[in-house]
């Protein structure tokens, strides 16, 4: 994630447009490491926000609406008292670095003029946000006090003079007019370390992070594995000429801010002003600011890690109850095979009672033969302490006591497989979850069938939060996608008895409708609605995979079945492979509601 000082100088020069000369009228600490300023300029009004989080650390105008605390803490109090009524007169970058100086006029209580600064450091675990005098540069307080016991060089403590952190002597590529090609080739000729060449751009120029030195190699053709003793004098050329083309793109604004995500899922990768070439195998969406890019891209990124521990925490819990049972299907399913014996004792109750003539008091057993296979001698244990027709009256009880005991442990055994089905449905549901809408819809189903603890119980005819994938299938048809038990539910319940009805066989998976409209379906729609339920289903990365499909008409819900199950027929059997290529032909328009 390279908020690097090349990204905060583009932020910092949309800032300078619209921020400066604003007004501040709110000041939050939403927590321990962010402070938003809700500043007024032309009528409208902006949330500044900025981090001094670890690994998140930034500034940028926010979109994104954060949670404060019911009572502001000691730093945002002390914001307050002297920003608050204030107008931004500068916001600085020191030169390419990830330093910025926020200066602010304001009066105090005796209607003086005076004016703070406000000193920002991204630097990750060493970020900091600092208020200070602007004309003594006396430290009135920060984010985070750092005493002499952490740094004895740089204290960061209310009273002391504020010092600037060590930075190095590094190139800062906007400080040269020209000649800039010839200084960089003098600093490869000085270089004699056998240091990779991808760290010695990030160490020898301000602003560069990692991602960007690997992207001016991606430009320059150059392997990035290289270290700079190695480089040849042409390679050593191209990167100058790559690092000067960067300057003048930076002086003249040329930006195109990009976010890339992953190939396979939801999650933001990394971003930056320019468009990465090294990351073309990413899926890139284009943003209208750089402010735009930077918020969208944490505020998407702060989603996708609560959706990655929200799935992680459902999953367990899911896994726990199907843990339990599994345990109890083996139990239940022991039980049932000692319940075998039924039969037997049926036999041997029958046997006895034919041939009681031949039994005599005090017998410990007796061969018998069995007239239901071919007259087989059958030897029948007994007890001596009963008469003949005891021990057989005593056979027919234990065979009606097994009997009872099977027929009950078989209803166990179908009501526990059920289970399993529908939390190894919801399991694949939780992974397939791509939004925090879509697991709170998981929780509230299985909050709703008793599996998790929850709020009250909702009805089935609630309003969704989200909504199936719809997609517009090559020759027009609707191509509806379920994304959770729920969701097939409401689908299979509302489409009309024309409608197709798409399922992967004995898998988990989505359902998928294919809304006919009283029209002949064209066997390419049908591929690519088994397509989708291939591909949305537990089977996504397998190859032939088998998917049924019928009217909706003969696809049935039996009373009492758990969310997501029902029994079908008249139907026929496709093999697919999914295929993602196939999909994305597809027309995708805005979800259904």
């Amino acid at each position: 994630m390279p908020f690097d000082g090349i990204v905060l100088n583009a932020v910092i020069r949309e800032l300078k447009e619209i921020l400066v000369g604003g007004r501040i009228e709110k000041i939050y600490q939403p927590d321990k490491n962010e402070i938003v300023l809700i500043i007024r300029q032309y009528k409208e009004e902006k949330k500044l926000l900025i981090s001094a989080h670890p690994q998140n650390c930034r500034l940028h105008i926010t979109e994104n609406p954060k949670e404060n605390p019911s009572s502001p803490p000691m730093f945002c109090m002390l914001l307050r008292k002297n920003l608050v009524g204030g107008r931004i007169r500068e916001i600085n970058q020191k030169d390419l670095e990830r330093l910025v100086e926020i200066v602010i006029e304001n009066e105090d209580e005796f209607g003086r003029t005076i004016v703070r600064a406000l000193l920002v450091e991204i630097m990750g675990k060493h970020s900091n946000i600092t208020l200070v005098d602007e004309s003594t540069k006396i430290i009135i307080d920060s984010i985070k006090r750092i005493p002499s016991e952490i740094n004895r060089v740089r204290q960061i403590l209310p009273g002391v003079k504020y010092v600037f952190p060590p930075l190095g002597e590094r190139m800062n590529l906007l400080a040269y007019e020209d000649q800039i090609v010839p200084t960089i080739l003098d600093l490869f000729s000085r270089t004699s370390e056998s240091i990779k060449v991808m760290r010695w751009i990030t160490e020898k120029f301000m602003g560069i992070s990692s991602v960007a030195s690997k992207e001016i190699l991606c430009k320059s053709g150059v392997d990035a594995e290289k270290s700079v003793i190695e480089l040849s004098m042409e390679e050593r050329q191209r990167i100058a000429e790559t690092l000067e083309l960067l300057s003048l793109n930076i002086k003249n604004a040329r930006y195109s801010p990009k976010i890339y995500f992953g190939a396979e899922s939801s999650e933001p990768v990394e971003f930056w002003v320019f468009p990465l070439q090294h990351l073309n195998s990413l899926k890139e969406v284009s943003a209208k600011s750089v402010n735009e890019m930077v918020d969208r891209f944490y505020s998407q990124n702060e989603n996708y890690e609560k959706l990655v521990n929200n799935k992680k925490a459902l999953a367990a819990q899911v896994e726990k109850h199907l843990k339990k049972l599994r345990q109890n299907l083996a139990f239940q399913r022991q039980k049932l095979n000692d319940a075998k014996d039924a039969e037997k004792y049926k036999i041997f109750g029958e046997l006895l009672s034919a041939y009681l003539y031949k039994v005599s008091p005090g017998m410990k057993e007796i061969g018998l033969p069995n007239f239901y296979d071919e007259g087989k001698l059958v030897v029948i244990p007994l007890d001596e302490k009963l008469s003949p027709a005891q021990n057989a009256q005593n056979y027919f009880e234990k065979y009606k006591k097994l009997r009872t005991a099977r027929e009950k442990i078989e209803t166990q055994i179908e009501k526990i497989l059920s289970e399993i089905k529908y939390l190894e449905s919801e399991l694949y549901n939780i992974e397939a979850a791509e939004s925090l809408e879509d697991i709170a819809e998981i929780q509230t189903a299985l909050s709703n069938e008793g599996y998790i603890k929850g709020s009250e119980k909702k009805s089935k005819d609630e309003t969704f939060r989200s909504h199936p994938i719809k997609y517009i299938s090559s020759a027009g048809f609707t191509i509806l996608v379920g994304k959770n038990n729920r969701q097939n539910d409401m689908l299979t319940r509302k489409a009309k008895p024309d409608d197709i009805w798409v399922h992967v066989k004995d898998v988990p998976g989505s359902h998928v409708i294919i809304q006919t409209g009283g029209r002949q379906i064209d066997e390419e729609t049908l591929l690519e609605a088994c397509t989708l339920a291939a591909y949305y289903s537990k089977a996504r990365n397998s190859s032939n995979v088998a998917v049924d499909y019928t009217l909706k008409k003969h696809v049935r819900k039996p009373p009492g079945s758990k969310p997501g199950f029902v029994i079908y027929d008249h139907y026929k059997t496709v093999y697919v492979t999914p295929n993602s290529s196939i999909i994305e032909k597809l027309e995708k328009p805005n979800p259904t509601s």
